[in-house]
């Protein structure tokens, strides 16, 4: 009878169960997120004229908190001009759900929502915990811009 209760005991603990919190897709899943928004956008990463970075890179919670963040920089060719940034997407780490953060335009297309279904199939979440996303990114008060759209 004690190994029956003991035995029971351990199966409790070890059984899985529901996750105590939403799991957050990875770094690489992000940036494919990013580079499919990017040519959604009609823009090339080729690593040389255009590149995408992470802006996460200055402490652990990373550019916006919950968020993965990149940007896409035209680089120059000469030392005299600047490099130009022409995008910053933010990914959401639960749901994949992607906004550009200067234009406040979010996006949705056939082949991001394919990753976005796929990404909350991973983590357990759902559209609905994004509904805030908006205003946690800063674009709270901004009209958004034209969504499905190329810009």
């Amino acid at each position: 009878m004690r190994q029956l209760a003991i035995s029971a005991v351990l199966l409790a603990f070890l059984s899985p169960s529901a996750p105590a919190g939403v799991h957050e897709i990875q770094f690489d899943q992000a940036q494919q997120v990013a580079l499919a928004v990017a040519r959604y956008d009609k823009i090339v990463v080729d690593d040389r004229t255009f590149v995408l970075n992470s802006m996460d890179t200055r402490n652990k919670a990373g550019f916006i908190p919950g968020y993965y963040s990149f940007s896409i920089i035209r680089e120059s060719d000469s030392s005299e001009e600047a490099d130009q940034t022409i995008r910053m997407y933010i990914v959401s780490k639960r749901t994949a759900e992607t906004w550009e953060l200067n234009l406040c335009q979010h996006y949705s297309f056939p082949e991001l929502d394919k990753l976005q279904a796929a990404a909350m199939r991973e983590t357990g979440a759902t559209p609905e915990d994004e509904r805030n996303m908006r205003k946690a990114i800063g674009c709270g008060n901004q009209v958004q811009a034209q969504s499905g759209t190329p810009q």
